[in-house]
């Protein structure tokens, strides 16, 4: 059965409560990834154009929708502007190379993906290079005002190429900002959420404004750790979490997700693994009592686990930087990044 229970956004529409994530999967089972999700139930599909898999994703959406298995109507589909992409000459163009590749006439959700634009030099080449880099290894910023690109966000509301715009990893003032100035009000947060960094304080301040609130990392995104966190062990070994999962006889995962959901939370969890992709969707046949919101509470460590240490240290004083408190804990990061 398809699961259609969601938050309502500003424009009317409704925005699935799970998402299947798409950050980081390899090319080659995104597509494997959307198929199974989509036989499963999910309604709704977040990727980016930094995620270099909207082809993938299009392709396997055409072709569910060709089998007769769902309707383009039923299917939510988010995506963001790459930062290179921020100038405000460049987001249309980017916007329908985006609507090509996902093989759709709108996009459902269209967010900026990071508040800082990088340096548009590389636009016209492949990945990884759409990352231009400083010698020194830090990325290539500008400063370009986010307000610049959502006037231009708005028009493609304006022409029907997408229906509502948001942001993603901006901090409250810079959302406030777009709140208050934009012609269009901002209908979606993405940011890192999870048991160990709630995020209550940012939650309500959306929650209260008609911004729905969307969680990447939502059961505290196991493979990261070991790459580019301060922790070893992942979220899901917590001893309380385990045990509670016990209780309801489910897995962790299913438990953190059921709390971010009952707090009205739109999560994203991301797999590639058919087993793990449709236990990820059975979370609304159970709830967790107060008792039980208030152990995962408990875990609260107010610790990111996104560092964003490959921007290089420079860009942490950058002022369109949303958190420069992460310049206190910055360790050179490795790798091209895909946000």
């Amino acid at each position: 059965m398809a699961s259609t229970a969601g938050v309502r956004l500003l424009n009317g529409h409704s925005m699935p409560f799970v998402g299947l994530g798409t950050w980081q999967s390899s090319r080659g089972d995104v597509g494997k990834a959307v198929r199974v999700a989509l036989d499963a139930g999910y309604r709704h599909i977040d990727t980016a154009q930094n995620y270099y898999n909207e082809d993938e994703i299009g392709e396997a959406l055409e072709e569910k929708i060709k089998e007769g298995g769902v309707t383009r109507e039923e299917v939510f589909v988010t995506t963001k502007l790459a930062m290179a992409g921020m100038a405000p000459e460049n987001v249309r163009k980017e916007t329908v190379l985006s609507l090509k590749r996902l093989r759709t006439t709108y996009i459902d959700l269209y967010l900026i993906h990071f508040p800082i634009a990088l340096s548009d030099e590389g636009m016209n080449l492949e990945p990884p290079v759409r990352f231009p880099k400083y010698s020194n290894g830090a990325l290539k910023t500008t400063y370009i005002d986010i307000l610049d690109t959502w006037r231009e966000m708005e028009k493609l509301v304006d022409e029907g190429l997408v229906r509502a715009i948001g942001l993603s990893n901006c901090n409250k003032q810079q959302v406030l900002r777009i709140y208050e100035k934009g012609r269009i009000k901002p209908a979606n947060l993405q940011v890192e959420c999870h048991a160990w960094f709630p995020q209550y304080e940012m939650v309500e301040f959306c929650q209260q404004r008609g911004i729905s609130f969307a969680a990447y990392g939502p059961i505290g995104s196991p493979g990261r750790p070991a790459v580019e966190g301060p922790v070893t062990a992942p979220l899901m070994e917590e001893p309380v979490l385990v045990e509670l999962a016990a209780k309801h006889k489910r897995t962790v995962a299913q438990v953190l997700l059921r709390n971010l959901i009952q707090r009205g939370i739109i999560v994203l969890p991301k797999s590639v693994t058919p087993e793990r992709i449709k236990s990820n969707l059975q979370v609304m046949d159970f709830e967790l009592s107060k008792e039980d919101m208030e152990i995962v509470k408990g875990v609260n460590k107010e610790l990111r686990l996104f560092q964003f240490n490959y921007y290089g240290k420079q860009n942490f004083s950058h002022p369109f930087f949303p958190w420069p408190e992460l310049a206190k804990s910055y360790q050179p990061g490795e790798g091209m990044p895909q946000l």
